[in-house]
């Protein structure tokens, strides 16, 4: 539900009225509604929290009159000293409630008390960045270390009924492609198998059609996508499975982008095995507590750059 804002609520609102018309003078047209998660995060993109604001989607939000707290922490999960340490820290960052003894714990997941060895093993970890950007730089840094070549897949605009096309924001004009690259599905291509916005794989192979080549749009694009759990493609390599282009509004594109580094903002609900993370100079509400809440311990954190404990306090400043 963090992922929602009044905005979406209240469209959701008005889409039930009109599938149950008999039920338009009751909230979501007299539906059950389930909302799940944690406000505690950042706030929806180009939206405010459900609970902000007095629209019709926050007038909607207060309707709900039955909450249910979970109490189990799933993600850090140990009865172990180190585990119970993390879990408070988060709880006191989730409540903007920042401790001097959080922080100095915090610091010694810096450059300052890391071994080389343990810093080389966050080389290939996710970076999470609070803005494109930096996100941008880095992988573009990473794609160019490979050093292999890297195909230009130009996207198709279909501006024939439009004047202004009306592009899906995941779909980018340009995306970058070569074999070894990290990415990052953009759509949803088949939801009970694992293919969701959001997934994460590493590029095989790029196909293109005789007669054809970059910048044009490959065939498809092999990708190991270590999570997929449906029939397999290829059966020596189960999770392999071919990418083409979509097609969404008058945009046609392969749904993928680079993803060595994502924002703290795109990182919401995922559980990454190791981060390295930049949480910035500017604190937004859930900022720090999303970021730092992405890893399962403290040890596969590795905070770069050390942020200065003014900037940790900040988060209680702005808290909403």
């Amino acid at each position: 539900m963090s992922f929602i804002g009044p905005k979406l609520l209240s469209h959701i609102d008005e889409r039930l009225h009109e599938a149950f018309p008999h039920q338009r003078n009751t909230p979501f047209g007299g539906c059950s509604i389930i909302l799940v998660g944690d406000l505690g995060q950042l706030p929806p993109v180009k939206d405010i929290p459900l609970y902000a604001g007095t629209s019709h989607g926050s007038a909607l939000w207060n309707t709900f009159n039955t909450v249910i707290t979970l109490d189990t922490t799933f993600r850090q999960q140990g009865d172990n000293i180190t585990q119970v340490t993390f879990r408070n820290i988060l709880q006191n960052i989730r409540d903007a409630n920042p401790t001097i003894d959080d922080y100095n714990i915090l610091m010694s997941r810096t450059n300052s008390f890391l071994s080389e060895e343990e810093i080389c093993s966050f080389h290939d970890s996710m970076h999470l960045f609070p803005i494109n950007a930096q996100t941008m730089v880095h992988n573009k840094q990473m794609m160019k270390s490979l050093n292999t070549p890297i195909a230009r897949s130009i996207a198709e605009d279909d501006n024939t009924y439009s004047s202004v096309s009306s592009k899906d924001e995941q779909l980018e004009r340009i995306v970058l492609l070569c074999n070894g690259e990290k990415v990052m599905l953009t759509s949803n291509l088949w939801v009970s198998a694992g293919l969701v916005n959001g997934s994460l794989g590493k590029i095989v192979t790029i196909f293109y059609k005789e007669s054809t080549a970059p910048p044009q749009i490959p065939t498809f694009v092999v990708v190991d996508f270590p999570k997929y759990i449906g029939p397999p493609w290829d059966e020596r390599n189960p999770t392999h499975l071919p990418i083409p282009a979509v097609k969404r509004n008058d945009r046609t594109q392969i749904p993928l982008k680079m993803a060595w580094a994502l924002t703290i903002h795109k990182s919401r609900g995922m559980t990454l095995p190791k981060a390295t993370i930049d949480i910035g100079k500017i604190e937004r509400q859930g900022l720090t507590f999303t970021a730092i809440s992405r890893v399962p311990s403290l040890q596969d954190l590795w905070i770069n750059p050390a942020f200065s404990f003014d900037r940790y306090s900040k988060m209680n400043r702005n808290n909403i």
